[in-house]
This record gives structure tokens, C-alpha cells and sequence, in this order.
């Protein structure tokens, strides 16, 4: 009778450890699928111009600028609105229409801030403040950020596109200042 209730708590034992060895994994598991990026919101191109007014007035001029090249149907189509339309705020979720500045560099939320994009930061140590600014959130867009939109796949209206051609032309302003701006001497 001894041999058998120790077997049984041996064996209720077992039980208690596989049990909580199983929860441990489903809890870890868990965890790891919640775990959230962190997420930045959009703030619109009105925040940008703020700061960067060449820079808006020269994206005015551009095709990303253009809110009116969709259909109405266009509008409800998933695969149209992905390129066309920016995000949304969160404060008030008000749409982005067009391709805002947000659609290439990022949600600015965090990297607007005046602790990140401070001119006298920036002038101080360019270094560190682009990496501040990368790590709340900014995105320089290479060839392949723009590739995303502008392929033949999905498109109906595509137009063979050149990154190299197609970048001054959205960058205009940043173009100009590289020409006007003296080399730096060693």
C-alpha cells in the first residue's frame, strides 16, 4: 500500500511539473506574439512644412502631391489606397490622402519632436542626431522603399520608373542645396 501512494504522488508530481513546464511555454509563446513594435504615428504634411518649407513647396509641384488620381472605385480597392493614401492620424484618425512625406520616411510622431529635429542638434553633432532620429522612427527610402509603389504588378497605370531620374525630382530642394553648397575641404 506504501509502494502505491508513493507511486501516486510521484506520478501527481510528474503531472504538476509537465503541467507547469506546458503553461510556462503557452505563456511565453503568448508573449512573444504580443510583442508589439514600436509604433510611431502619422502626424500629415502640415507638421512637416512646418520646418521643411522648401521642401513642401517643392513636393506640391510633384505627382505625390496629386489626391484626385484615384476613381471612386479606385478609392475602395486595397491595393490602390496602399500607394495612394499615407496613413491616418491617430488623434483623430483623419486620412492622409496623397503620398505624403510620411509614406516614404516614416510615421513622424516621434521624430518631430523638437528634442530629435533640433537645427542646433543637428549642427552640433549630424551623427548622432540622424541616428536619434532613425531610431524614433525616420526612414531614408532607398530604391527599394520606392519599388514598393511604383511596379508593374497591381498597377494598371504603370509607367517604367528610373529611381535615379525619379529621386531630384521628388528631392528637388535637396538637389539644389548639394549644387549650391561648396565641397567641404579634408
Amino acid at each position: 500500500m506504501k509502494r502505491l501512494t508513493l507511486m501516486a504522488v510521484l506520478l501527481s508530481a510528474l503531472v504538476v511539473v509537465w503541467a507547469g513546464l506546458a503553461v510556462a511555454e503557452e505563456t511565453k509563446e503568448a508573449k512573444e506574439e504580443t510583442k508589439e513594435e514600436v509604433k510611431h504615428d502619422y502626424v500629415g504634411v502640415k507638421k512637416c512644412k512646418m520646418c521643411h518649407k522648401p521642401q513642401y513647396s517643392a513636393w506640391l509641384e510633384t505627382g505625390h502631391a496629386k489626391t484626385d488620381l484615384l476613381t471612386d472605385a479606385e478609392k475602395k480597392k486595397t491595393e490602390c489606397i496602399s500607394c495612394h493614401v499615407t496613413g491616418t492620424t491617430a488623434k483623430d484618425t483623419l486620412l492622409l490622402e496623397g503620398v505624403q512625406c510620411e509614406a516614404c520616411h516614416g510615421p513622424g510622431s516621434d521624430y518631430k519632436s523638437p528634442k530629435i529635429k533640433s537645427k542646433k542638434k543637428w549642427k552640433a553633432d549630424r551623427d548622432a542626431a540622424r541616428k536619434a532620429a532613425i531610431e524614433a522612427g525616420l526612414i531614408y527610402p532607398t530604391e527599394g522603399d520606392c519599388k514598393r509603389c511604383h511596379k508593374k504588378e497591381g498597377n494598371p497605370n504603370f509607367k517604367a520608373f528610373d529611381f535615379a531620374k525619379m529621386k531630384p525630382l521628388v528631392h528637388k530642394v535637396a538637389v539644389e542645396e548639394a549644387k549650391e553648397k561648396p565641397p567641404e575641404k579634408k
